[in-house]
């Protein structure tokens, strides 16, 4: 079994203990404020409404993820009334949850530029170069060109995560093989010593 939690990890979390964040995820009524949130920053009462909870229950939420540094907030004028306050996640986070029958870990990863990534993923090297000659653009120029090489990314993401499932699979097969072989060895050694 395979579970994923797919976030980036920030400075504000490095420190943060990997158990209270995994607790954090746990709780579905957090992952759902944190779908919601992915989209577009909230305020408290819109967030309640959407969810069909009581605006106690989603302060409690949001003020534990904000003083874990998973969120940030900001206040916003609005023109009758008091400033809202408006919820958003702070910085991606990557965390990657492996269990098998003899194999668990928790990584977790900051994003950074690899330069042997690189090397072995030509289609990354490609564009980052394009994304670096964006910087020479304006407007809408600038931000059509950004958009296709966003989804460029997402399919070189999808090749990547499909290359590593084949990859996770030999791995489990490989497994199989040397406790089978390992077995086998073992059962001769007291039959013939």
């Amino acid at each position: 079994m395979l579970i994923k939690f797919f976030t980036l990890l920030t400075p504000a979390l490095i420190g943060m203990n990997l158990e209270i964040l995994l607790n954090m995820l746990g709780n579905e009524t957090r992952r759902e404020i944190l779908q919601l949130l992915s989209e577009r920053p909230c305020y408290v009462s819109e967030l309640s409404q959407t969810l069909n909870i009581g605006q106690k229950a989603v302060i409690e939420h949001l003020e534990l993820m904000r003083q874990a540094g998973i969120l940030e907030t900001r206040l916003e004028k609005i023109d009758k009334g008091r400033p809202r306050k408006y919820y958003h996640i702070s910085e991606d986070i990557l965390i990657e949850v492996k269990i098998s029958p003899h194999h668990f870990y928790i990584e977790t990863l900051l994003p950074e530029i690899n330069e042997e990534v690189l090397t072995a993923f030509p289609k990354l090297a490609e564009v980052m170069h394009r994304l670096d000659e964006t910087s020479r653009m304006r407007g809408w120029e600038r931000v059509e060109r950004l958009r296709e090489l966003y989804h460029e990314l997402m399919k070189e993401h999808e090749k990547i995560n499909e290359a590593k499932r084949v990859v996770e699979y030999l791995q489990r097969e490989i497994r199989e093989e040397i406790k089978k072989e390992v077995a086998i060895e073992e059962l001769r050694e007291l039959l013939y010593y």
